[in-house]
């Protein structure tokens, strides 16, 4: 048989395969190796697709629609460095649990490690940053379509197993790449596989139930997920009478309130430094809150319990005394049958006043601000934010501030992060993910080092289905950097740990035909956020600070919650600042 031909129809039968499978979203990057792949999505009626030039771009768009979704989207890479371009997303993916299936383009036996153009060692490539990894072999007529069949479904399935990730299947080309005829071929056959619910014995049930029921003074974490787990961990908290420490990237933290939860732990930990809990039960993975974590290692409990569906160690501090490896939600729910509900709810009722004092003083902080802060963009976000938006937070200092600062008025929408690896590389295009997947328009809050860095992703937002609002924070530099001991190093802070600049991004905006917009006070950030709930669309706003005079403005903050939640005969256990 040709060779295009047989090119052609392996891989449609390959994206048919996908398909099957639920994998009907493709993120093309361009390439010639990789063009029987391109044919097939370009053919296959059901194959939705966005095509980039950017293959770091195309992958982290893939992060952040396997974000949204819980299912997996297909990268598509011609072969060299297009592939190696892949990587910083696959380690996110990896780390985050995040499905997605990598479709690279290859040489064929013949042509690798012979110095053949554009060719590198793809096999393997990402070693212990994929679930699973296959090197297909060249299409051939001799091979059984159930082989095809049989190895995509693996490959998706390991991609939401648990732990769930990504997984990278390489496909190798002779040339000719492609007939010149049409050759659509579909599989007559697919695997079906079903994932397990994770329940805990009736032994681990009855354990708990029993420890539980004593009187303690704990708390409830709820860390970073990707699945909501609000109604367990409230009901939970309701029967203890304990408080809810969730993080920003926990959905606990898209209410606006809830008598368990305690919206500023953070500061409260940082200024009540001699409050100590005897119990802990966290859901979720890791924090934000590098105070959270320096509170909990001063801490002795009973106990300290981490419930998850996956076997991944979530334990920085090494303080985990005891791991249920079962869904949290059934785990719950079976301990609420055989928990008798707790009484006393003075522990509770302490951590909400000192809460509420966090949240009165912050409105009054900002509200007699005039002038547009980092800390303030994010108390107007959260005053805009509603259910039907979704929010994406680059790392730095975005994340921290809203961990601290985001209180929304109303229950909003998902909130999304990089957190896997915690870098600033791809967060436009993962924004563009997350509004692709979540269906909804989606308000992205990035440093100007995360978006100088991602650059070339501002052309996804004439792409996507749904408007991004891009806020630009620009301070000239790594703001985050700001606030560690070697800003003081001022012969080499500046070039080679802030890496200043002077850049606008008004330039930029037009470059990609982006309206664009620089507000100078809270006011205008206001109305231009109103004027995006009455008529959304795609825009960058540009937010301009100074990185001093935002450690100033924490140091302010922090000094005023000081004021409201420590005594005045203990002035020490006033720290400087918020980090």
């Amino acid at each position: 048989m040709d060779t295009g031909v047989q090119n052609e129809g392996w891989a449609s039968k390959l994206i048919d395969a996908l398909i099957r499978q639920g994998v009907d979203y493709f993120c093309c990057a361009p390439g010639s190796r990789s063009t029987p792949l391109a044919l097939a999505i370009a053919n296959h009626p059901k194959a939705k697709r966005t095509v980039h030039f950017d293959e770091r771009g195309v992958a982290f768009h893939a992060v952040g629609y396997g974000k949204a979704t819980h299912r997996p989207a297909a990268v598509v890479a011609t072969s060299g460095t297009a592939v190696g371009n892949l990587l910083p997303a696959v380690m996110e993916a990896y780390n985050d649990r995040v499905p997605l299936v990598l479709l690279t383009a290859d040489r064929p036996p013949e042509l690798r490690d012979c110095g053949a153009n554009q060719t590198c060692d793809q096999v393997k490539l990402f070693q212990n940053h994929v679930r699973w990894q296959v090197d297909l072999p060249c299409p051939d007529e001799r091979i059984l379509d159930k082989y095809l069949a049989a190895t995509i479904s693996h490959a998706v399935a390991m991609t939401g197993a648990c732990p769930s990730g990504p997984v990278h299947i390489n496909c190798m080309f002779r040339e000719p790449l492609f007939s010149h005829q049409i050759e659509r071929e579909f599989l007559d056959r697919t695997v079906s596989f079903a994932h397990p619910q994770l329940h805990p014995t009736d032994e681990t049930i009855e354990f708990w139930a029993s420890i539980l029921c004593a009187k303690r003074e704990g708390v409830i974490l709820a860390g970073s997920s990707t699945i909501d787990h609000s109604d367990a961990i409230f009901a939970l908290a309701d029967k203890l009478k304990w408080p809810v420490f969730a993080d920003i990237l926990a959905s606990p933290r898209t209410f606006e309130k809830h008598p368990s939860l305690i919206t500023h732990f953070d500061p409260i930990l940082k200024l009540k430094t001699a409050i100590n809990a005897n119990a802990v039960i966290q859901f979720g993975d890791r924090f934000v809150s590098k105070t959270l974590s320096q509170w909990l290692d001063r801490q002795t409990p009973e106990f300290f319990l981490h419930v998850s569906e996956h076997t991944m160690r979530q334990d920085p501090t090494h303080l985990i005394t005891h791991r249920v490896h079962a869904s949290p939600q059934i785990f719950t729910r079976e301990l609420l049958f055989a928990l008798p509900e707790q009484e006393d709810a003075s522990w509770l009722l302490q951590w909400a006043e000192w809460d509420q004092k966090c949240k009165q003083t912050l409105a009054d902080f900002f509200s007699s601000h005039t002038t547009l802060t980092e800390p303030g963009l994010i108390w107007e976000i959260a005053s805009f934010l509603s259910e039907d938006w979704a929010m994406f937070l680059s790392n730095s200092m975005p994340i921290r501030d809203a961990n601290q600062f985001f209180l929304p008025a109303l229950r909003c929408g998902p909130i999304f992060g990089n957190r896997g690896v915690s870098g600033i590389d791809g967060n436009i295009a993962t924004a563009a993910g997350i509004a692709q997947g979540s269906g909804r328009p989606t308000l992205a809050v990035l440093g100007d080092l995360s978006l100088l860095h991602d650059l070339t992703s501002l052309n996804y937002l004439a792409k996507v289905d749904h408007p991004i609002i891009l806020c630009i924070v620009n301070n000239g530099g790594g703001g985050i950097f700001s606030f560690l001991p070697v800003s003081k190093r001022k012969e080499a802070f500046e070039e080679f740990i802030a890496a200043s600049h002077e850049l606008s991004f008004a330039p930029a905006a037009e470059l990609f035909g982006i309206p664009y917009f620089h507000p100078e006070s809270p006011a205008e950030l206001g109305d231009l956020l109103f004027q995006q709930k009455k008529q959304p669309h795609s825009c960058l706003i540009e937010i301009t600070t100074n990185r001093s005079e935002n450690v100033r403005v924490h140091e302010h903050i922090i000094a005023s919650l000081g004021t409201c939640l420590i005594s005045e005969n203990s002035p020490a256990e006033i720290p400087a600042s918020l980090h």
